[in-house]
């Protein structure tokens, strides 16, 4: 890491390094459970104007991140697979066999990271399914996502995935989302979510207050159109508003993601479909000190591992397992500044061009930056 950090700078590129630690985490990592002997292997996106990073940890399962410098950072999950029984979050999903990465192009044009994964059950280590994930990242701090994955386990329901996003912020060891979220100028509650229609004025937004005397519980509250406007809509936004930076993810019908068979979820509100987490707040990832799929954060684990938080996903649970498996499906992921509305004026860029410019790499390289 420190070599990296002497680099000399380029519009975008990447490098492997072997000493990563996200988080500010000082502990041991032994194998097992850690990885398999190069836990702190990691492959670094970088861009010359920006001073943000997008991480492929081995630790964290590959499963990617944003990360700023103050080592706050904020992930957009994978294929997790049906009803928890297999995924990547666990001791078998953090070896090299069941995760892995392969660099197709290191800049300066664009770089361009292949991730191949297995939802693997945490008990046995069985296969569920094999996922495939490209991700090509642009000198004007986009990143161009496509994902597919393959049941290994036909006609089984747990052979299936269904919820390819997820929004999840992620917090340094000692700190939570109140130390890494926006503040409403007029309240001074935390900004967790906000979410855009891409092809209208339609906005959403989701604020956390922290109850006094609680580690990470909170009163929610939230402002602007009704849910299921967005959720009918044919393009959306869905923004994690950290105060480094507004991380995003659009997501319409034109790349896959079909209104009428996905469903946005507030992970706040349950009448969203969302799950009512609210604040609430783990620990079991990306330091995977534990082979569990959830694990509480409470004042002694804060001290020592870093947590994180998720304000909304998706899931495309009206349509049939058979029918999500083998087929792509695109997002746009990035950085906002302020200003969120230049975000939904991209969004509205590149769900307009169509079937044929959603995968379109010049056409990607090309969209305005909306970070600062």
């Amino acid at each position: 890491m420190a070599k990296w950090a002497k680099r000399k700078p380029v519009d975008v590129s990447i490098a492997e390094v072997s000493d990563y630690v996200f988080g500010n985490f000082d502990g041991q990592l032994p194998s097992p459970p850690h990885a398999d002997l190069n836990a702190k292997r990691a492959f670094i996106v970088s861009w010359k104007r920006f001073p943000f990073r997008f991480v492929f940890a081995h630790e964290g399962s590959y499963c990617p991140w944003i990360e700023f410098p103050s080592g706050a950072g904020h992930c957009f999950q994978f294929f997790e697979g049906n009803d928890g029984w297999a995924e990547l979050f666990n001791n078998f999903g953090r070896k090299e066999e069941n995760s892995f990465v392969d660099v197709l192009e290191n800049g300066p044009e664009r770089v361009w990271v292949r991730w191949t994964y297995f939802g693997v059950n945490q008990t046995t280590g069985q296969r569920a399914y094999r996922g495939n994930e490209d991700f090509w990242a642009f000198p004007n701090g986009h990143i161009l996502r496509r994902q597919s994955f393959e049941s290994l386990m036909p006609r089984d329901p747990h052979g299936y995935a269904r919820e390819p996003i997820e929004m999840i912020g992620m917090c340094p060891k000692g700190k939570l989302w109140f130390d890494v979220l926006q503040r409403d100028p007029a309240s001074g509650d935390s900004h967790s979510l906000a979410v855009m229609d891409v092809f209208s004025t339609n906005r959403y937004d989701v604020f956390w207050k922290r109850k006094p005397d609680s580690l990470w519980q909170s009163t929610v509250r939230r402002t602007g159109c009704d849910w299921k406007t967005l959720d009918d809509s044919r393009g959306v936004v869905l923004i994690t508003p950290l105060r480094e930076g507004a991380a995003f993810c659009v997501l319409g019908d034109i790349g896959g993601f079909r209104h009428e068979s996905t469903r946005i979820k507030d992970h706040s509100f349950k009448d969203t479909g969302g799950i009512g987490w609210g604040s609430q707040s783990w620990d079991h990832w990306p330091i995977g000190w534990l082979n569990s799929q959830a694990n509480e954060v409470n004042a002694d684990s804060l001290q020592k591992y870093p947590n994180h938080f998720s304000p909304a996903g998706m899931d495309m649970f009206a349509l049939p397992n058979e029918q999500v498996e083998r087929r792509d499906f695109y997002s746009l992921i990035g950085v906002a500044g302020d200003d969120l509305e230049a975000v939904r004026k991209t969004a509205r860029h590149w769900l307009d061009a169509g079937a044929s410019g959603i995968p379109d790499l010049k056409s990607v390289s090309r969209l305005g930056a909306t970070a600062r």
